[in-house]
Parts: structure tokens; C-alpha cells; sequence
């Protein structure tokens, strides 16, 4: 009987998702850092005391790195909304913590069946005359969105089929992701440290790039800007919003409402020729002045929107497939006390719209 092969990626994963560099790992391994990069590089197969050794330094079952999961790479100017401090290091941990969610989702999803209750319109932006607002007007009838507010934007992407993913990505710098993997869900992940609003429009931007782009280009970033604009902030309501006049006060009374920044309305009041130049200068200098540019009032807060399918799958299988916290531990490569930390807090939600596989 031939033995297990250990995954090189995996390895690389694995490694990257502690923050380590190979010479850092094979330090605390007490291995050469050639070991390490030949590994990584599938020049070398291990032993499986090394891959045991590996394992107890980066403090991952054994299991893990045997897996044959497709390891995916972040595009770095694609498919991510990210500060201009996001170095290489960064990159790697958060290459890292979707791999391993991802791993994650598709054990998860081999028992449980993941039904959208509505459809998942994919619209090339290119045949629209590259107008991310066109195929945002498009989406929202598509959907039956009403005019006016869209009060619960992630049960709305939830609803479509997408799975939400919060993280823990406000050390990396890094607001949102999208990623179209194969066999499973478009999966959006966001910074969960995010203000309400902020989560707001980067979720309606990463829904912009799964329903619009395929490959990269110059203008997407425009695109799905604007595509989140019209979703969370028609034109036609929100040229009859600012009618009566724009002020910062207006823009604090108008943010509850809408549930996105005073910055974005305002930049949406000058994008729709609803102000004049130099009156969203003044505006500007007045939300700086105010220190309003780092952070609005907090009296104007948007409650942070709750993502609910990935909660509702661990419930499934806690509640109706009987699985402890050991097993699925087990199933997902992870020990017991990290997984708990990872995944834990989780608020259980009202409902849980999935179906077991027979």
C-alpha cells in the first residue's frame, strides 16, 4: 500500500498562515531552510517525521498537509479593495486564511446543500458600455429590489447564493475579496473590524466584480465603485433626497437612512450633479476640520449586517448531523480550541435554509 504524499501548497499554507518565513520555520523546526524550500517547492517529498515536526511547530493536525485541496493565489490589483500598506508579508497571511476557509467550505459542503433562493445573474460589463450603474439598475430589478433603501444588503447576496465570509483582516489592511473558486459558492470575504457602513458599500463593490468581471482591467475598480453606488444609493432617490438641500447636517440625517458614510453620500451628491464643486469643497474642508474624515459621529453609526449561511452549515452540522466539536475538528483539519476561537462567535441565526444530501 503506497503512503501519503504530503501537499507541498498545503505545507506553504500552513506556514504562511502563522506568519513565518521558511528560514523562521526551519529554525523552530530544527530543519534546514534547503528542507523547507525543497518541500515547498515539491522538489523533495518528507518523511512523514518531518511533516510530524512541521506540524508541531505550526501547530496543525498532521492530516492537513495530506490534503489535495487547489491552493488559489489573491490577485493583488484584481479582485481586492486594500490600503497601500499592505506588504508582501500580508499578502501571504491572507492568501493563507482564505485557503484555509475555503478548505474549510468545501468539506462543509459535501453533506449539506447549499440552495439559493435566487438567482446569480453574471452581466459583462462590457455589453452594457462598461457602466457598472447600468448593471447595477439591472441586478436590483433582477432581484425585485424596490426603490428606495436596501435595508439588509448580506442577506440579500446570501440569498443569491453567495457565501459572506467575515475575517479578521484589519491587520492585513485589507476591507474585501472575491473569489469564484471551483465546485463552490462565490465567496466574498470581508474585514469584520469594519464600521457598518464601510462593510456596506465593500460588499456591494465585491458583489460588483463577481457579477461583472471575469478578467482584469483598467476601469473595474471604477466599475464596481459605481456599481455599489446605484445599489445602495439609486440616482432617481437620491436626486429627490438631496432636493431639499445638502449640508452635513442633511448628509447625518440622510446616513441612517441610506446605512452608507456621510463621505458617500457626498461624494454621490457631487457625482449626480446634485452640489457644486465648490460646495463639496466646503463640505470636505467642514467633515476634516471636524475630524469627520477619520471618523463620522458616532452617533451616526450603521449596525454591522450579519452574514448567516456559513453559521447556519456548522449549526447543521452540530444540530442535525450530531457532529462534536472534536469531529469536526477532524473534518476540518484544525484543533479543537483554534477552531472554536475561528469560528465560535458565530450568532446563531432565526432560520437555517439548507438542505441535508441524501
Amino acid at each position: 500500500m503506497n503512503s501519503p504524499v504530503a501537499n507541498p501548497a498545503v505545507v506553504k499554507v500552513a506556514r504562511q498562515a502563522r506568519g513565518l518565513s521558511q528560514a523562521q520555520l526551519a529554525d523552530q523546526a530544527d530543519v534546514s531552510q534547503a528542507a523547507v524550500s525543497k518541500l515547498e517547492a515539491g522538489i523533495m517529498q518528507p518523511t512523514a517525521e518531518l511533516i510530524e515536526k512541521l506540524a508541531g511547530v505550526l501547530s496543525f493536525p498532521v492530516t492537513l498537509f495530506y490534503e489535495t485541496d487547489p491552493i488559489f493565489g489573491v490577485p493583488v490589483s484584481v479582485s481586492y479593495r486594500k490600503r497601500a500598506s499592505v506588504g508582501a508579508r500580508a499578502i501571504d497571511r491572507l492568501e493563507a486564511e482564505i485557503n484555509l476557509r475555503l478548505m474549510h467550505l468545501r468539506r462543509l459542503l459535501s453533506s449539506i446543500e447549499h440552495v439559493p433562493e435566487l438567482p446569480f445573474p453574471e452581466l459583462d460589463v462590457d455589453s452594457f458600455g462598461g457602466s457598472g450603474t447600468r448593471v447595477a439598475q439591472l441586478v436590483r430589478q433582477h432581484w425585485g429590489v424596490p426603490s428606495g433603501p436596501l435595508i439588509d444588503l448580506t442577506s440579500l447576496v446570501e440569498r443569491a447564493g453567495c457565501i459572506v465570509l467575515p475575517c479578521e483582516f484589519e491587520s492585513l489592511g485589507v476591507d474585501g475579496l472575491t473569489l469564484r473558486p471551483p465546485g463552490l459558492p462565490v465567496c466574498i470575504f470581508l474585514n469584520s473590524s469594519m464600521p457598518g457602513d464601510r462593510q456596506r458599500f465593500t460588499l456591494a463593490h465585491e458583489l460588483g466584480h463577481a457579477i461583472m468581471h471575469r478578467l482584469p482591467s483598467a476601469e473595474m475598480e471604477q466599475q464596481a465603485d459605481d456599481f455599489a453606488a446605484e445599489m445602495l444609493m439609486p440616482a432617481r432617490d437620491m436626486i429627490d433626497a438631496f432636493a431639499s438641500g445638502i449640508s452635513l447636517a442633511r448628509l447625518a440625517a440622510l446616513k441612517p437612512i441610506w446605512r452608507v458614510s456621510m463621505a458617500a453620500l457626498l461624494y454621490r451628491a457631487k457625482a449626480l450633479g446634485c452640489i457644486s464643486t465648490p460646495q463639496s469643497q466646503a463640505l470636505w474642508r467642514q467633515m476634516s476640520a471636524l475630524g469627520y474624515r477619520r471618523q463620522e459621529p458616532p452617533e451616526t453609526a450603521v449596525p454591522a449586517e450579519r452574514a448567516t449561511v456559513f453559521a447556519d452549515i456548522l449549526r447543521a452540522y452540530r444540530e442535525e448531523l450530531g457532529y462534536s466539536l472534536s469531529e469536526l475538528a477532524q473534518l476540518l483539519h484544525m484543533h479543537a480550541d483554534e477552531l472554536r476561537g475561528k469560528y465560535g462567535l458565530i450568532d446563531k441565526p432565526p432560520a437555517v435554509h439548507l438542505r441535508l444530501v441524501k
